[in-house]
């Protein structure tokens, strides 16, 4: 069977978040008197305390009497703190970054192949605002976060590939690059939101050799804020996890892989807003710099300073953080795993699970269980929600809108993502009521039958 693509056309609309969508319709469920447990935010939690943070800034302090490092030779000074940024971003926080990717990746990287944005959307959006043109032809796999189809300028052609869990494999490439070939740019999200799957390190390996052999211009874009937070590498080593093959090695050495990073998941530094892309593409670099002189509005001096420390002392704490989030991982999948009506493929990495609910789809809600009193069938995606929600008291965010607007695979989607990086007693309390949600449709088609 052919890979479902739907094309767009990007600068139509621009969406809600549905998160603060999915937010919404549990706001409404409370207001009739319904309790909901909402887990749809992608905010990491437990975050880094203060105590934490504030011991990373010291360390970065001392470690600036240190002048045979860039990263340390070039700190900002206390006397400007409160100065502008430079438009690319701290020259220390640029140095510090390349130092790090290049350790955790293997792929050779400079200051100079750093630019800083707000956050990893805006560096998204920024380093393609001038790389990217009108009439250009970019692939994403879908499902996949709805920024991605916001990110780009007016009139650029995206060719969603419906993949199933949002991992763009070697095989799916070479079927798509046969009838569309030489795209401009390659959007990959690993591991991915929503669905917390990842690519086996052979199966990116044979991605990027497919990139390699069969296009001769196309960039792929690399959108990892997740980083090192993986489940399926075991042993974990944080040294390990991120570190890639040949092929890859060779494509950003050509130019032709331009890789964006965050402090907001791994670190769990949400707020400070610092993202960054790494590159050896000079049209990508200075069309960000550019966004942040006319767009961006820049970054701020502090914000980029702790994320700098971060990088540089904070690994502790996504080891500590991996190691609770395989814990409540588990819980998860044991909880999906008991209920009839329900499945889901273990996440790789992430904070999500992307929990299939199509077993629901034809069950009856009786009358007694309905919020309106009055008995419906689940037809649709949408009646699927209304159950989660005002049934079972669980807000999740619905698969219909990580698919672009319009496109037939949104309509078919029944999955839910659940945020499981919440207390374990919320996980324990939403996993118990969706059981006891089910309990109360199977006894309905009990009495019925």
């Amino acid at each position: 069977m052919a890979t479902p693509i739907f094309a767009s056309i990007t600068g139509v609309s621009m969406r809600s978040s549905p998160t603060m969508s999915a937010a919404n319709m549990a706001k409404e469920a409370e207001a009739r008197g319904r309790k909901v447990d909402a887990v749809t935010v992608g905010d990491l939690f437990p975050k880094p305390s203060q105590a934490e943070t504030a011991e990373w800034l010291e360390q970065l302090k001392q470690h600036g009497a240190r002048a045979d490092e860039e990263m340390f030779a070039t700190l900002r000074p206390e006397g400007r703190l409160y100065a502008y940024s430079e438009t690319a971003g701290l020259p220390s926080l640029r140095a510090a970054a390349a130092a790090t990717f290049t350790r955790d990746t293997g792929l050779e990287a400079s200051s100079a192949e750093v630019c800083v944005g707000t956050g990893g959307k805006g560096a998204l959006n920024g380093a393609f605002f001038n790389s990217v043109k009108p009439g250009d032809t970019v692939f994403l796999a879908a499902p996949g976060w709805p920024t991605n189809y916001d990110m780009f300028p007016p009139g650029v052609t995206l060719l969603e590939i419906a993949t199933g869990d949002g991992i763009l494999r070697a095989d799916t490439l070479r079927e798509v690059l046969a009838t569309h070939p030489e795209p401009a740019l390659i959007l990959i999200n690993a591991p991915s939101n929503p669905t917390g799957a990842n690519y086996t390190p052979q199966e990116r390996e044979a991605f990027f050799a497919a990139v390699r052999e069969l296009t001769k211009n196309t960039i792929v874009a690399s959108d990892d804020p997740y980083g090192k937070l993986l489940f399926d590498r075991e042993p974990y080593d944080i040294r390990a996890v991120l570190q890639r093959g040949a092929e890859e090695r060779a494509l950003f050495a050509e130019g032709r892989l331009a890789v964006f990073r965050s402090v907001s998941k791994e670190y769990g530094l949400a707020g400070e807003r610092v993202g960054f892309v790494v590159t050896k593409h000079k049209d990508m670099l200075l069309s960000l710099q550019r966004w942040n002189e006319n767009k961006g509005g820049g970054m701020g001096v502090r914000n980029q300073l702790l994320a700098q420390a971060a990088l540089l002392y904070g690994d502790p704490f996504i080891v500590r953080t991996v190691a609770q989030l395989k814990e409540k991982r588990q819980m998860l999948i044991d909880g999906i795993a008991a209920l009839r009506f329900a499945d889901m493929n273990p996440p790789s990495g992430t904070i999500y699970g992307w929990v299939d609910f199509a077993g629901l789809k034809n069950t009856t809600v009786p009358a007694s269980a309905s919020e309106t009193g009055e008995a419906y069938t689940l037809t649709t995606p949408a009646d699927m929600m209304r159950y989660l929600v005002n049934v079972a008291g669980v807000c999740g965010v619905p698969g219909t809108p990580f698919y672009a607007l319009g496109s037939p695979s949104a309509g078919a989607d029944w999955h839910v993502r659940i945020s499981f990086c919440c207390e374990k007693e919320q996980l324990t309390r939403v996993l118990g009521n969706l059981a006891a949600a089910e309990a109360k449709l199977q006894e309905a088609e009990r009495k019925a039958g």
